[in-house]
């Protein structure tokens, strides 16, 4: 800011979009005039490697349209060119990365279904930034619609980067993926909080240590010459003997004479004593907590664990927190392109290499559901109950059991009895 002709900087207060304050008393560098969720994001030393991995492994999830009712791939179907290439200028895993890097950052991801004039079926899909959206007084009224409303209001748009393209669309043509449970802002049914701004204190105290580390190792190998008894600065000609002498590149001329009594002292700073290192883990470790990252999976220090059960970790993570991710993606997909229709879109990580290795489990455990359920028939337990039992979904199709297996069941019985 401009005061009396010159220029302040103040970050010591700061609020945030959702109106949150909080104070940032040792902030003072550059970097603070722009502390958005997004420019912490961007260009945080722990923050931004650790949103990229998160990331770029939700982008590497494996979309497919089937048929709601058979399960089976429609790889026909005219979304499905979308998928492959959403735009002109991202495939589906920049569109995914982009997108969750955003929500995670703003607390909100948008994509936007851009249609042609006069159509009703998107041709592209944009990733935009949640904080450039300015939405209507009007859309309080969006907050509690019924829902068996099709279309909530069709002619409600919003404003997209005012200062830059200004672009008009309508508030149906964007789907909304929240980071932290959304329907909590009394005024804007739309808007979410990030995760970040719980940590961003941590944030800011973590890259202000990067800082003044900085300073600290730039400051290092200098020295201070006084005089014992007279102090500095010395008089006559020897302040400037002394200059020139210890500031130059060169280390050929580190003698002077003088009639002073001069004293040396190094301003070397130990680093271990400041615990700079010991504090930039405990803020990673609450970084990466708030990240939902554990520590076998992600970790500042390095892996600690063996490669097998590293992989095991990972494996864990992607079926507890990505799958559920990728599964919140394509349930807001689903609702806005295949409401009407019989097809839905899928997503899966079984692709991955570090998920094929444990394939030999799943089938397994399919096996033994087989075995199971073919005991429970032949036992003569209804189908529907042998399913429910064997925990497999209850459209299954199978087979009539054969006269064979029937008689070796009542074979059995019979023995038994």
């Amino acid at each position: 800011m401009k005061l009396l002709g010159l220029n302040f900087n103040f970050p010591f207060f700061t609020r945030n979009k959702s109106g949150d304050t909080f104070y940032d008393l040792t902030s003072l560098g550059e970097w603070t005039e722009s502390t958005s969720n997004m420019s912490l994001g961007l260009s945080h030393p722990i923050l931004s490697p650790a949103l990229l991995f998160k990331a770029k492994l939700f982008s590497q999830a494996k979309l497919d349209i089937v048929r709601s009712s058979t399960g089976k791939k429609a790889d026909n179907h005219p979304y499905k060119k979308l998928f492959n290439k959403p735009n002109y200028n991202q495939t589906i895993s920049d569109l995914l990365e982009s997108l969750l890097f955003t929500q995670m950052c703003n607390g909100v991801g948008v994509i936007w279904k851009k249609k042609s004039f006069g159509t009703s079926r998107a041709n592209s899909f944009y990733c935009l930034d949640f904080d450039l959206i300015e939405f209507p007084e009007e859309i309080e009224k969006l907050k509690y619609p019924n829902q068996s409303v099709s279309s909530r209001n069709t002619n409600m748009k919003v404003r997209y980067d005012v200062g830059g393209e200004d672009l008009s669309i309508p508030i149906d043509d964007l789907m909304f993926f929240y980071d932290m449970p959304n329907g909590v802002d009394p005024k804007n049914p739309y808007n979410s909080s990030s995760r970040l701004d719980a940590i961003k204190q941590t944030l800011f105290n973590s890259k202000d240590s990067e800082i003044a580390k900085s300073i600290i190792i730039k400051s290092n190998g200098k020295e201070l010459i006084s005089g014992e008894k007279q102090g500095f600065p010395l008089v006559g000609d020897e302040k400037e003997k002394v200059e020139n002498s210890y500031n130059q590149r060169s280390l050929t001329r580190r003698g002077i004479v003088t009639n002073a009594s001069l004293k040396w002292q190094s301003l070397h700073i130990i680093m271990r004593d400041l615990g700079h290192d010991e504090g930039i883990k405990t803020d990673a470790s609450v970084i990466f907590a708030a990240l939902h990252l554990p520590s076998d999976v992600y970790s500042i220090a390095g892996a600690k664990s063996t490669y097998k059960n590293a992989n095991q970790s990972l494996v864990s993570y992607i079926q507890n927190e990505m799958m559920s991710t990728i599964e919140s993606f394509v349930a807001t997909i689903n609702a806005s392109l295949f409401a009407d229709d019989n097809y839905e879109l899928v997503g899966s990580y079984d692709h991955l290499p570090v998920m094929l290795a444990f394939s030999t489990i799943n089938i397994e455990n399919a096996k033994k559901q087989g075995e199971a359920l073919q005991s429970l028939r032949s036992a003569g337990v209804p189908d529907e109950l042998a399913l429910e039992l064997c925990q497999l979904p209850a459209n299954t199709q199978l087979k009539p059991l054969s006269i064979e297996t029937q008689n070796d069941s009542t074979n059995e019985n019979q023995g038994d009895e």
